[in-house]
C-alpha cells in the first residue's frame, strides 16, 4: 500500500465515523440550552398558537432573523425533534461538500482536500452541533457555499446565500461586510434583498430592523479594547482552548497557516483567507468571543491553511500537517465517543427519552420535564401559565409565559418552580420528584 493511499484512508477513518456517530445523535433527545430555550420552542409555540412575536424577556429571539426556525416549523410537525436536527447535520455534511469544491477548484490532491473537509468535520464543535437544533451548522453551510461561488464570479449567488445566512442570524451582516469588503460592495445589495424579510419583521413587531440590537436587551456585545488586544495577540490559544466549545487541537495553527498563506500571488488564494481571518478577527472582539460565531469561518481558514500547506516545497511539513490532522481526527473521534456513550441506553431502546432526561437534570437548568406525566393530563381546555422556568421545548401542553402575560387572571393552573405557595393565589396541588409545581388558581 503506498504512503499516499495510506494517509486518504487514516484521515477517512475518524472522518467516515463520525459522520455516523453525528447521524445517530439526530435520534436522540435535544440538550442543548439555546435549542431548549428559542430554537426549538419557537417552532413548537407556532404550532401551539400560531403567535410569531411574544414580547417581553424569556423569548425576545422571537423577533430576530428566524430562517431556520422557520423551517423548523414543518419539520417539527412532521418528524418530531429529529426533523430539527437532522437539517443541521445536512448543513454540516454539506459545508463539507462545499469546502471539498472549494479545494477541487484549486486542483489540490485527494489526500489534502479531504485534510481541508477534516479539519472542518472532525472537530468537537461540528460534532455536537450536528446532532442538536442549533442554526450555526446552517449558517456556516450559506455562508461557504456563499464563498465557494463568490469565487467563481458568481456575486449575484454569493450575494442570495449571504442573504439566507443573515435571515438565519444577524451576526451574519458582519460577515456581508467582510465579503463586501473582498470581493466588492456589489454582493451587497442581493444579501440585503435576500434578508429583507427579517428587517421589516423586526420594525413591524418592535419599530427596530435589526432588533435586539441597539435596544437595549443585549448590552457590552464587544470586549474591551484591552481584551480584544489580548484576544487578537493570543489568537491560535484562545481558538484552541476556547472559553466555550473545543474545536480541535489544530485550530490555531491553522490559523496561523492562514496568515502566512496571504503571502500568496493568487488572488483567490488571498481572498480565502482574508474571509477567513477578518472573521476569526471580528469573533475574538465579541464579549464573549463564542466559538459558535467563529464555526462560519472555520471552512475558510481550513481551506487557506491547505493551499498553503500544498505551496510548500518540502514534503516534510506536508507529511507533518497531514499527520497532525490524522492525530487530530482520532482525537476528536475519541472524546466524542465519550461524550456518546450517555445516549447507548436510548438508541437501543432500553431507556425512554423521559428516563433519560430525569436522570441528566442537572445539565438541564430552568427546563421543564413533565416526569411524571401530570401537566400533561390536566383537564383538556385548560388554560395554563408557566413561571420561573425557562427551557420550555418538553411543556406537553399549549401555554403562556409570566414574561409575556402581565396578568394571571383567567388562568386555571401555575405551573412553577421554586415558589412559596403562601404567596400564591390558588392551592398547591402537584410537585415533581424535579421540585417543579403545579398550583390551582383561584378564580
Amino acid at each position: 500500500m503506498g504512503k499516499q493511499k495510506l494517509v486518504i484512508i487514516l484521515i477517512s477513518i475518524p472522518l467516515v465515523a463520525l459522520v455516523v456517530l453525528n447521524f445517530l445523535l439526530v435520534f436522540t433527545p435535544e440538550m442543548g440550552f439555546d435549542a431548549l430555550w428559542y430554537h426549538l420552542t419557537l417552532p413548537k409555540l407556532w404550532l401551539l398558537k400560531h403567535q410569531w412575536y411574544f414580547p417581553g424577556g424569556l423569548l425576545y429571539y422571537s423577533v430576530m432573523p428566524r430562517l431556520a426556525e422557520t423551517l423548523y416549523i414543518p419539520l417539527l410537525q412532521l418528524f418530531g425533534t429529529s426533523g430539527p436536527k437532522m437539517a443541521q447535520y445536512l448543513a454540516g455534511l454539506g459545508s463539507g461538500v462545499f469546502i471539498w469544491k472549494v479545494l477541487s477548484e484549486n486542483k489540490i490532491p485527494k489526500a489534502m482536500k479531504l485534510a481541508g473537509v477534516s479539519l472542518f468535520y472532525c472537530t468537537w464543535l461540528v460534532g455536537w452541533q450536528s446532532g442538536s437544533a442549533y442554526v450555526d451548522l446552517i449558517r456556516t453551510f450559506f455562508e461557504v457555499a456563499a464563498l465557494y461561488y463568490s469565487l467563481r464570479g458568481s456575486w449575484k449567488i454569493g450575494g442570495l446565500f449571504l442573504g439566507l445566512a443573515i435571515g438565519t442570524k444577524w451576526f451574519s451582516l458582519g460577515s456581508l461586510a467582510i465579503f463586501s469588503l473582498v470581493f466588492g460592495p456589489q454582493i451587497i445589495f442581493p444579501a440585503l434583498l435576500v434578508s429583507l424579510p427579517w428587517f421589516l419583521i423586526a420594525y413591524h413587531f418592535t419599530g427596530n430592523p435589526i432588533y435586539p440590537i441597539f435596544s437595549g436587551v443585549i448590552e457590552n456585545s464587544f470586549a474591551g479594547f484591552g481584551d480584544a488586544v489580548k484576544h487578537l495577540l493570543l489568537a491560535p490559544f484562545y481558538l484552541t482552548h476556547p472559553f466555550d466549545d473545543f474545536i480541535s487541537p489544530v485550530v490555531g495553527v491553522i490559523f496561523v497557516l492562514a496568515i502566512l498563506s496571504l503571502k500568496s500571488r493568487q488572488k483567490p488564494f488571498r481572498q480565502i483567507a482574508l474571509v477567513g481571518l477578518l472573521g476569526t478577527i471580528l469573533t475574538l472582539v465579541i464579549n464573549p468571543p463564542s466559538t459558535r460565531f467563529f464555526l462560519p469561518y472555520l471552512p475558510s481558514l481550513a481551506v487557506a491553511a491547505i493551499i498553503f500547506i500544498r505551496s510548500l516545497r518540502r514534503s516534510l511539513w506536508k507529511k507533518l500537517f497531514l499527520y497532525s490532522v490524522v492525530l487530530s481526527g482520532f482525537f476528536v473521534l475519541s472524546i466524542r465517543l465519550i461524550a456518546m456513550s450517555k445516549y447507548v441506553p436510548i438508541l437501543i431502546g432500553s431507556m425512554d427519552w423521559k428516563t433519560f432526561l430525569v436522570s441528566h437534570y442537572s445539565r438541564l437548568p430552568g427546563t421543564f420535564i413533565d416526569s411524571d406525566g401530570y401537566v400533561a393530563k390536566l383537564p383538556e381546555g385548560s388554560k395554563i401559565l408557566v413561571d420561573k422556568l425557562h427551557n420550555l421545548y418538553y411543556f406537553p401542553r399549549d401555554f403562556d409565559h409570566t414574561s409575556w402575560v402581565s396578568n394571571a387572571s383567567g388562568y386555571d393552573y401555575l405551573v412553577t418552580l421554586g415558589a412559596d405557595p403562601s404567596r400564591i393565589s390558588g392551592q398547591l396541588i402537584h410537585q415533581n420528584e424535579l421540585q417543579i409545581q403545579t398550583f390551582k388558581l383561584n378564580k
